[in-house]
């Protein structure tokens, strides 16, 4: 963990980037990259290829977007979804659907498409069951999509399965 925030809105305050402290925090491209003397030089038994920029600064991988006063987590750089060379950052979509009241969580992952090269699935854990066929959750989840995120982004499919799957590290597994 590079820097904590405990003000209970989303993302982090901009004030945080360039301000000086023992975790130095700073935005190159919409990467957030983070500096301390803690941080790590290189991966253990690997050649030498340096974890650090020349400035010693780590990139997080963590996509970030200025919006007033604060930044705002986009998502991973390595789970961007490409749909037809438009970029969908798959927790940007988990967050709309996770603002229906029935939904426990979700996980967003890439669908192959001949057309596009990839289209946006989710795959959906209701915190209660939906009816027989699930249209009504369907059409609720689709709609807070249609109304929060551009078209592109707006899940192609939703399948509700009764719990998702947790890689060793803790995180969604999100390959097709």
């Amino acid at each position: 963990m590079g820097f904590e925030v405990n003000d209970g809105f989303e993302g982090f305050p901009a004030s945080l980037v360039g301000a000086p402290g023992d975790v130095q925090i700073k935005v190159e491209h919409g990467s957030l990259r983070i500096r301390s003397a803690r941080s790590a030089v290189r991966y253990v038994g690997e050649e030498p290829s340096t974890l650090t920029d020349e400035e010693g600064f780590v990139d997080t991988g963590d996509m970030v977007e200025r919006r007033g006063d604060r930044y705002y987590f986009l998502g991973r750089r390595s789970g961007i979804i490409n749909v037809g060379g438009l970029k969908v950052y798959p927790e940007e979509v988990e967050a709309a659907i996770n603002r229906h009241p029935a939904v426990r969580m979700s996980m967003v992952r890439s669908s192959r498409s001949p057309i596009t090269g990839s289209l946006v699935a989710a795959d959906v854990v209701l915190t209660k069951e939906p009816a027989a066929d699930g249209v009504d959750f369907k059409r609720e989840i689709l709609q807070i999509c249609h109304d929060q995120l551009a078209p592109y982004k707006v899940p192609a499919t939703i399948r509700f399965v009764s719990a998702l799957g947790i890689a060793a590290a803790g995180k969604l597994p999100r390959h097709a």
